[in-house]
């Protein structure tokens, strides 16, 4: 399945996936996570993560509801290149600064 904007979805996230969400193949929680993530209209929090601002997303599989972080990469050669690091469950979110609607990546 193609995306209009990916994400690198880390090994630790499907790790996290399968404990805190639902314990599914690598490929169906890499593409559950995308999917969720192209929603532009996700209510969103951001909070402090490694000294930068990292938005959080809220998504839903089923009945349990989850927090996608999203942090920004920077590559070699000058790209940013968004990563999922994680997932969180409501109430495990962190140094929370602000809310927000939609999807900005510059925070």
């Amino acid at each position: 399945m193609i995306f209009k904007q990916p994400f690198y979805v880390s090994p630790h996230a499907v790790k996290r996936f399968r404990e805190r969400v639902a314990d599914l193949p690598t490929i169906t929680i890499r593409t559950i996570i995308q999917a969720a993530l192209q929603d532009n209209r996700q209510h969103i929090q951001v909070q402090q993560f490694n000294r930068q601002q990292c938005p959080l997303f809220k998504a839903q599989y089923g009945s349990i509801k989850y927090l996608i972080p999203v942090l920004r990469e920077d590559t070699k050669h000058g790209d940013v290149w968004p990563v999922v690091p994680t997932i969180l469950l409501p109430g495990m979110e962190a140094n929370v600064i602000y809310e927000r609607s939609g999807w900005r990546w510059n925070c």
